[in-house]
């Protein structure tokens, strides 16, 4: 087993974890503690995050608590953009305009149908 292959197994524990205590508890909140260390993310660190979820919630059984845990984390992240930012995380979205070079193998019709929900948003 590669190193990629070991880190992303225990990245989908750590969540699997943090969202089954989550959905556990009597008041569905992330604790300080854990809102401190969630705090801050950097672009890379959230892609980490939000990649490792999303794919947990496409591929896995149980999703209610991840998609728990993803809007709680997304929460802490709106939390800390600034108040007149045109575009928050959780904000819903569509691709207007030219298509990015990044989603250039994706098919266009399907770009432009899809709405997105936007995950990070940097300074």
């Amino acid at each position: 087993m590669r190193d990629e292959e070991t880190a992303e197994l225990v990245i989908d524990r750590l969540l699997r974890a943090l969202a089954a205590q989550l959905d556990t508890s009597g008041c569905p909140a992330l604790t300080a503690g854990a809102v401190e260390a969630l705090a801050d993310l950097s672009r890379a660190q959230a892609d980490v995050i939000f990649g490792q979820a999303g794919h947990l919630v496409h591929y896995g059984a149980d999703t209610e608590p991840l998609k728990a845990l993803i809007g709680a984390i997304t929460a802490i992240q709106r939390d800390e953009a600034p108040a007149d930012a045109v575009v928050k995380p959780g904000d819903e979205v569509r691709l207007v305009g030219e298509v990015p070079e990044s989603l250039a193998d994706y098919d266009e019709t399907w770009l432009r149908e899809t709405t997105f929900v936007v995950r990070y948003v940097g300074r």
